[in-house]
């Protein structure tokens, strides 16, 4: 009855590999904040951490909402390309020039016809 040299490690790296989840289980659950009549400072500090997390979780969440309701907004946003843009603004252009124009042959035409001509 020989053993492998792995078999015989075997038992040892099960308890080893229980031993290691066990510390981490340990080290991930959240400790019950000290009492203000044993610690007060400890206390204090324990509280403020928790209402660090807290104001640091609903800061995320509510990043997380602007982004998507940004992304909300994106996509109902039409597309607008440049070119479209550039020719749109060359006819607004155009068309207040020729205002201009018109609104220039009026005030020569009032003060043509003015009463108080000089």
């Amino acid at each position: 009855m020989e053993d492998n040299g792995y078999t015989k490690y075997f038992g040892f790296a099960v308890a080893l590999g229980l031993a290691a989840f066990g510390i981490t289980k340990l080290l991930q659950r959240e400790r019950k904040p000290r009492s203000f009549r044993e610690d007060p400072i400890g206390a204090l500090k324990d509280h403020s951490e928790i209402v660090a997390n807290k104001a640091q979780a609903a800061g995320e969440d509510a990043l997380e909402r602007l982004q998507a309701t940004l992304e909300e907004i994106r996509d109902r946003l039409p597309e607008v390309d440049k070119k479209q843009i550039r020719r749109t603004q060359k006819d607004l252009n155009k068309r207040v020039a020729d205002l201009n124009s018109q609104a220039q042959d009026l005030i020569k035409e009032l003060r043509a016809n003015s009463l108080f001509n000089r």
